[in-house]
């Protein structure tokens, strides 16, 4: 782990909790199939998070 895996890591933390935070508010108490832009951003903050995690651990060599 290094300073700026970490930081990015935390970047896209930041980032999945916006746009989940987005969806949970755009479907108020619609299913979440109803808005797919927002769903499909929130699938992608947490693709790009994994990665960065993924990158974070691998990064102690």
């Amino acid at each position: 782990m290094n300073r700026t895996t970490i930081a990015t890591a935390v970047a896209e933390a930041k980032r999945f909790i916006e746009r989940a935070d987005g969806l949970i508010e755009k479907s108020d108490d619609k299913w979440l199939n109803d808005c797919p832009k927002e769903r499909g951003a929130t699938r992608r903050a947490s693709m790009d998070l994994t990665r960065a995690l993924a990158d974070m651990r691998r990064s102690e060599g």
